[in-house]
């Protein structure tokens, strides 16, 4: 049985990797919040930092389809950094509404971002992860001793919509290993929600529908959050696993080099930021 942590101490490492990749556009549509700073880089490794709660890591992918869309996924990041300045709940209405009062140009309207965040914080002399979730970027954990990651998000896409009135036809409980389904038509991949720039003389974005999941954090847990740039190209089967041992920079980096070596050769952005408790 794992042991929790105390809060007390430092609590964990991080490290956070960023490409651009082999995108067609030529483009960085990638951003990640990192701790305490947003960031939107071609190609970047951090250093592995020494953390403890509270603390908050996040990315955000710019939806391709949408034009200017590198421009939503950083004011997304940024509004967290704005939020937490200002001692604000990090929640997917506040992050809208910052984005929301602020004056983009016209042409920009309509781009769109995803989200993928983890709030760390102490509860009760135990420590606690808040995932807030918006659109197909993703958390994965991996406990101690465990041979398999676990994907904690549900990707808010067409196909999973078909697949909860499936289960809902079929009377059962739904089952996280029934979502994010591979080798299906590229078009039910197409994601329902997203955040979106506005403007005050123009269109006005609603804000998106997120999904918040609170796990509970425990001594030798990993986690992963990341674009679908990484996780569309090599799935967390593949992924190598992650002990006390492990150096973070060198597992980021062998994946990175697995999504340049996959079928789909980096065709996407890929940021992807890795925390291990110790």
């Amino acid at each position: 049985m794992n042991t929790s942590l105390d809060c007390t101490k430092i609590v964990g490492q991080a490290c956070a990797i960023t490409f651009q990749g082999n995108a067609s556009n030529n483009r960085q549509q990638d951003a990640f919040f990192f701790i305490d700073d947003y960031y939107q880089e071609r190609l970047g490794v951090t250093a592995i930092k020494s953390i403890r709660p509270p603390f908050c890591l996040a990315v955000s992918d710019g939806v391709a389809s949408s034009n200017y869309s590198q421009h939503c996924s950083k004011a997304v990041v940024k509004s967290i950094r704005s939020l937490i300045d200002r001692q604000q709940p990090l929640n997917a209405i506040n992050i809208h509404n910052v984005i929301s009062k602020t004056k983009h140009s016209a042409k920009r309207y309509g781009a769109a971002a995803t989200l993928a965040m983890l709030e760390v914080k102490s509860e009760q002399g135990g420590v606690q992860g808040k995932i807030t979730h918006v659109g197909d970027s993703r958390v994965y954990r991996l406990t101690s001793g465990s041979s398999q990651w676990e994907c904690l998000t549900r990707d808010q896409n067409l196909l999973n919509d078909l697949i909860d009135e499936q289960i809902q036809a079929e009377g059962r409980q739904a089952q996280m290993t029934d979502y994010n389904q591979a080798g299906m038509a590229g078009m039910l991949y197409g994601i329902t929600e997203c955040f979106s720039l506005s403007t005050k003389d123009g269109f006005n974005a609603e804000a998106p529908q997120s999904e918040v999941t609170t796990i509970e954090i425990d001594t030798g847990d990993s986690l992963v959050i990341c674009t679908d740039g990484i996780h569309d190209l090599v799935p967390s089967d593949e992924w190598e696993l992650i002990d006390k041992h492990t150096g973070l920079q060198k597992w980021l980096l062998a994946l990175k080099t697995q999504v340049y070596q996959s079928e789909g050769k980096a065709y996407d952005n890929g940021t992807a930021i890795v925390v291990r408790f110790d």
